[in-house]
């Protein structure tokens, strides 16, 4: 089952935000989630999802997946420490 199946614990909409709000807005989110919860970010910033939010998940070591909607993003991240 990949990220995106799992069942968000928290989802994020950021539409309408650039960067590097969109960036602030999911640290934040990340922050309060426990480990192994799923975080669900909605954006409709392209850098956000190809460039600021993969990068954010590489350092951390996070998983990620995303899907793309009509008009947006929908960007899954696995929190995987405390």
């Amino acid at each position: 089952m990949g990220i995106a199946q799992e069942k968000p614990a928290r989802t994020i909409d950021v539409k309408g935000q650039v960067c590097p709000y969109p960036l602030i807005e999911t640290k934040n989110a990340l922050k309060a989630l426990k480990r192994d919860q799923v975080l669900e970010v909605v954006t409709d910033n392209e850098p956000s999802v190809n460039e600021t939010l993969p990068m954010l998940c590489e350092k951390k070591g996070y998983p990620c997946e995303t899907l793309t909607e009509s008009d947006y993003w929908r960007v899954f991240i696995k929190k995987t420490d405390d």
